[in-house]
């Protein structure tokens, strides 16, 4: 080896080091004091109040956590209802739902990123936050089962691949839940509109969609549509 590809070769060395090193302290930037005590003196609080309404790091992050889940919900909730007295077919009512789910959080960013963003080491959520969850899931649900008693929910495709073993274990657990009664099809299809839509939520508030699109709300507005015919809404003609 050359003394020109030796140094090459450290400096390549030295860069890995460089940058393995930076990771570790973006990753440790996640890492947050969330001791009652800590919070308590930011709050300019007595820490012994704190104490009587946090006694631990876990109850604080669980207030908050539950807290913003049900936030969420009260949104997606108070949607659905305007759609409902406005009279809106079920793809409107689904669109509604979503745009509530945005809008909650693009007004709550850090919130909504403590929610479905990177999972906070070491802690486990308590029980109340599947019934938050169940709240806004709720909600999408009620569409569903609207639409199916009224036909208009496409309920299998032709055209659709049949489901993997993993996918229909996947279905299976999600049928005995709040989902139980609606067809495997869109049981699965469930999957990718939940994701693809907290997807496209997440990249907003992650100022990810800025510099590609100038009217942001239209986009979702788009998403949320297509994502309701996907999972089998009908659109009425004109829509």
């Amino acid at each position: 080896m050359t003394s020109t590809n030796a140094q090459h070769h450290e400096g390549d060395a030295l860069a890995r080091q460089l940058k393995a090193a930076a990771l570790q302290r973006i990753e440790a930037r996640h890492a947050v004091d969330l001791a009652p005590a800590a919070v308590a003196r930011d709050a300019g609080i007595d820490a012994q109040d704190a104490a009587r309404h946090f006694p631990d790091e876990t109850a604080l992050m669980s207030a908050l956590i539950v807290g913003a889940y049900n936030a969420v919900a009260d949104s997606a909730e108070a949607a659905a209802a305007a759609a409902v007295a406005a009279g809106a077919d079920p793809l409107r009512r689904w669109v509604a739902i979503w745009q509530g789910v945005r809008e909650w959080a693009v007004a709550h960013p850090e919130e909504y990123v403590m929610l479905w963003g990177r999972p906070i080491p070491g802690y486990t959520a308590p029980p109340e936050t599947v019934e938050a969850v169940g709240r806004i899931v709720g909600t999408m649900v009620a569409v569903l089962r609207d639409a199916q008693k009224a036909g208009a929910l496409t309920e299998d495709r032709p055209d659709e691949p049949p489901l993997s073993e993993g996918m229909l274990q996947n279905v299976a657990a999600l049928s005995s839940g709040p989902l139980e009664g609606l067809p495997s099809g869109v049981v699965a299809r469930m999957f990718v509109v939940w994701t693809q839509l907290h997807g496209m939520v997440g990249f907003e508030v992650n100022n990810h969609l800025a510099s590609v699109a100038v009217n942001p709300v239209s986009v979702f507005e788009y998403g949320a549509g297509a994502m309701g015919e996907y999972i089998g809404l009908h659109r009425r003609a004109g829509q």
